[in-house]
């Protein structure tokens, strides 16, 4: 889990919100400190804490994971173009079953 993409995309909603970081601490009822540690990507939150301070910036979850999974598309994007074209054949195959099933 990249913690430095969490940490960029809070702050970046906290400054949308035209925040510092001594609001959004007040706000979600939070040192200062914290805020900062999270935002450098030096602490990840625990989970309450996470929706407790994606609430506070009118954001969603999503919001600010987004990166995770376009970083997880991306590994696996690569991994398969490293595959021989019979091998990603097989696993255009496997998707095509799987999402028809969807």
């Amino acid at each position: 889990m990249n913690l430095k993409c969490i940490g960029r995309r809070i702050k970046e909603k906290r400054k949308e919100k035209l925040w510092s970081q001594e609001e959004l601490a007040y706000e979600a009822d939070l040192s200062v400190i914290y805020i900062g540690m999270i935002e450098r990507g030096e602490k990840i939150p625990r989970l309450s804490t996470f929706l407790r301070i994606v609430d506070c910036l009118d954001a969603t979850p999503n919001d600010i994971l987004v990166d995770l999974f376009l970083e997880e598309k991306d590994m696996y994007k690569s991994r398969i173009r490293q595959l021989s074209p019979d091998d990603q054949n097989k696993i255009r195959k496997i998707l095509d079953v799987f999402l028809e099933k969807k």
